[in-house]
């Protein structure tokens, strides 16, 4: 029996709970990495810039997900189409902002490479605009349809009637996928090895990004922290402290990009 002509999978209302909550949390926690980004500018460092493409990214695709699983499509439909887009672009847009990340780390860790612009602009093209040119491409060939929870839970992607979906289900996503699984332990590897120190599914990345990146870091914790629970306390506190001591902080030393980096790198 081919593929094409296999009944749908059913989903379970309790799979469905799951995904849903699991989508919610994936995009509370990229709201709250894009939050503490525009909240102290003076954390944005170039890591945290890139994270935040990621974020964005991973908001994208938590609420295309969380569309697709709650409008259950059950045959391909103009929104069926636009979610699948949605979610093939910004998934595969996340894997390479991810990996985007990684070379950063290691070009400026482990390298010691100066980084510009140049990089940072390489760097929105690929991650940008190659999902954006194949998902183009795979709704322009109508390769984006209703997949019948064969290949998914609810939501839509590669039509299951075309005849190469294989290799869409590659270019769409997989082979990125793929690709991530063997190239961030690696990179990481060489990482953690030169600093001497020591990343779910596709429904879940900002969720394990925000712990990663914001619960998991000493600085954003304690900012958080701060600002929820004593804030205006700890203002008046060092507020009182500087009339008290008259005293003036001391210009930090300069340190090196690659210093910068793997300082950041290691507190997380």
């Amino acid at each position: 029996m081919l593929m094409g002509t296999m009944p749908p999978t059913e989903v379970y209302p309790s799979e469905r709970v799951i995904v849903l909550v699991s989508c919610v949390l994936s995009f509370l926690g990229s709201s709250l990495l894009v939050f503490t980004h525009a909240l102290w500018p003076e954390l944005r460092t170039r890591p945290r810039q890139l994270l935040l493409y990621l974020s964005l990214a991973d908001l994208l695709s938590a609420a295309s997900y969380f569309y697709g699983v709650l409008q259950d499509f059950n045959a391909t439909s103009w929104d069926c189409v636009l979610q699948g887009a949605l979610s093939t672009f910004s998934n595969t847009s996340s894997f390479f902002w991810t990996m985007a990340i990684a070379f950063y780390l290691y070009i400026t860790i482990v390298r010691g490479a100066p980084t510009g612009t140049g990089l940072l602009c390489f760097f929105h093209v690929m991650s940008w605009g190659v999902p954006f040119a194949i998902t183009v491409a795979a709704v322009a060939l109508k390769k984006i349809g209703y997949d019948a929870s064969n290949v998914s839970v609810g939501w839509c992607w590669v039509n299951l009637q075309v005849t190469d979906r294989v290799l869409w289900m590659l270019l769409t996503g997989k082979l990125w996928e793929l690709l991530a699984y063997v190239i961030l332990p690696v990179l990481y590897i060489l990482i953690k090895k030169h600093i001497n120190r020591a990343g779910i599914g596709n429904t879940f990345q900002g969720g394990a990004n925000c712990i990663m990146f914001v619960l998991c870091t000493r600085v954003i914790r304690t900012r958080l922290l701060s600002s929820l629970c004593c804030g205006h306390y700890g203002g008046l506190r060092q507020s009182s402290q500087r009339l008290e001591g008259g005293y003036q902080d001391a210009e930090p030393p300069m340190n090196t990009q690659a210093e910068q980096t793997e300082a950041e790198f290691a507190s997380t």
